[in-house]
């Protein structure tokens, strides 16, 4: 199994407990493809497909996460430490109704525009190591895509890193 299929089944998996527990459904993951990331089931055969991405308090943590990048390390984190210390660079201040909701935006965005059909929902998988409150910037998304088109009849979600809390936000 790829590293890739590896996490999308990992995030549907861990999608469809909390799904099921907050819709009160028995939803299974039946499959992990492409096009939409996974196929489930509930005990009538009703379907149910997820999408699937991911997000990142900035541009290169997940590579980071998956060890493909030292840009998270600590080694990496200190010389930005002396370059702000120098003046030469500013403070990264990471905030979940700004610059981390604006990522989560985009590949919201970039998901809307595609379509996988009838009963599939969009879950977006956080990769930060913070355990963000995403109801706090859910308005904010919600209106960020408003004028879209949407074609996540089943919703459109956010998981959290540690996938223990399930975020709606359309």
């Amino acid at each position: 199994m790829s590293e890739k299929t590896a996490i999308e089944r990992a995030t549907a998996e861990g999608f469809i407990v909390l799904y099921n527990q907050a819709m009160g459904t028995d939803y299974q993951v039946i499959e992990v493809s492409d096009s939409p990331d996974a196929r489930c089931a509930n005990s009538s055969g009703e379907p149910l497909n997820i999408e699937i991405t991911l997000t990142e308090d900035e541009p290169g943590d997940i590579q980071a996460a998956l060890g493909r990048s030292e840009k998270r390390s600590l080694e990496a984190r200190c010389e930005h430490l002396q370059k702000v210390a120098a003046g030469l660079e500013v403070p990264k201040i990471y905030s979940l109704t700004e610059n981390v909701s604006d990522i989560a935006m985009k590949r919201i965005r970039s998901k809307i525009k595609k379509r996988y059909g009838p009963n599939t929902a969009l879950v977006v998988r956080d990769s930060s190591g913070v355990d963000w409150d995403w109801d706090l910037a859910a308005e904010k998304i919600k209106a960020d895509i408003k004028s879209e088109a949407n074609p996540f009849d089943r919703g459109i979600w956010i998981l959290s890193h540690s996938k223990d809390r399930l975020f709606r936000i359309v």
